[in-house]
């Protein structure tokens, strides 16, 4: 553990406020890396030195000012971590005045350091998991010693896995970090998934589920993610978008996060929470070709498009399960006006829209088109 100008800074912005005093941080080479007083910064302190070499506390005098390089009278305390001193906290001014100040202020910067410590160790796990995590999910068969390795990342090996990824609509480069901070916390507060961060927008969790009981998601988590969109909305003012991958053994991952991307991908288009294993349709059509589904618009609706009122009454026809009174309540027109509608889309497209074959067609077409309308 070593002391750096940036923790030393910290150490003295701290601790300042608890004297008047001018405070100093110093290495063991006896080099001042941080100060109340910007001229000492990056000079020498012979004292500082000696406090280390005989690990004790040492009193100067202005006597003493004249004797050692780069002193002041006041009072220097060695900082220990883990028996061993890695540098010194002084305190410039009478002895008398700052020595009673000393065993608080050595115990405060040790405490620093300690937490400190305690983050840097943090981090860098959170670092290793996520670099981890990215070769993980690139493996198509990962091998048992990289699995091994995961578990002593403490990943639970023993058990199948289910992704999910969160999708904060709203994020920028000022505040994803927030966002994702405020979701990690969440969960983590209340599960036992892992948590990372995905991408500039995204985050990553992965829960554990046993076999016998992974084949649907269990209703109490997917209660749990709505609980956080609607308590994330309430705190940010929208609705992050989630999608739940299938569960799969470890062995797996690849495919089980190929597959949350095409749930989430569909999230985005669509809803805000969407589970793999209600996908039916929507994930046969995400591997189509956009010349595909181009060529399927034109031919299925043809000029359709350019006529608002039709297209408008086509979607609510369909969407009310060809239901024509309903169709026209919810149009607010006479039910004759939507047989008459229904009749110039049989004009101008060729399908008669009473027709389930026609129906699904013309479904399939509507979707396509809202993709380009309103792209993710």
């Amino acid at each position: 553990m070593y002391l750096t100008p940036a923790l030393g800074r910290r150490i003295v912005s701290e601790v300042k406020p608890l004297l008047d005093e001018n405070i100093i941080i110093v290495d063991p080479d006896g080099i001042i890396i941080a100060s109340t007083d910007p001229d000492r910064i990056n000079s020498y302190h012979e004292g500082a030195v000696i406090a280390c070499q005989r690990k004790t506390e040492l009193i100067l005098s202005e006597a003493d000012e004249a004797a050692l390089t780069g002193v002041k009278a006041g009072i220097n305390l060695p900082i220990y971590f883990d028996g061993l001193p890695i540098g010194v906290i002084g305190i410039t001014g009478s002895p008398e005045k700052v020595t009673p100040f000393g065993s608080l202020v050595k115990k405060m910067t040790e405490l620093l350091i300690q937490e400190n410590m305690y983050f840097q160790q943090t981090e860098w796990k959170t670092r290793r998991l996520e670099a981890y995590l990215f070769e993980w999910v690139q493996q198509e068969v990962p091998a048992e010693a990289f699995l091994d390795n995961g578990r002593l990342l403490g990943i639970d090996m023993s058990n199948w896995k289910r992704c999910s990824l969160i999708h904060f609509s709203a994020s920028d480069n000022q505040n994803a970090s927030e966002f994702y901070r405020n979701a990690r916390d969440w969960l983590k507060k209340r599960t036992n998934d892992m948590v990372l961060s995905w991408g500039n927008d995204c985050c990553l969790v992965i829960h554990d589920e046993p076999a016998s009981l992974a084949t649907k998601l269990a209703p109490e988590y997917a209660r749990l993610l709505t609980r956080f969109q609607q308590e994330f909305k309430r705190r940010f003012g929208f609705l992050p978008e989630i999608g739940v991958g299938p569960a799969g053994p470890p062995g797996k991952m690849r495919h089980l996060f190929q597959k949350t991307e095409k749930t989430l991908a569909i999230a985005l288009k669509r809803a805000a929470l969407v589970l793999y294993e209600d996908l039916l349709l929507e994930l046969c059509l995400e591997d189509m070709t956009p010349a595909t589904k181009t060529a399927f618009i034109e031919r299925c609706l043809g000029k359709l498009p350019q006529d608002s009122t039709l297209l408008t009454t086509l979607n609510v026809f369909l969407a009310n399960n060809s239901q024509i009174s309903e169709t026209a309540r919810q149009l607010q027109v006479h039910i004759n006006t939507v047989h008459y509608r229904l009749g110039k889309i049989e004009e101008l497209t060729g399908h008669d829209p009473k027709q389930l074959y026609s129906q699904v067609s013309f479904y399939l077409a509507l979707l396509f088109l809202e993709n380009y309308t309103n792209p993710t």
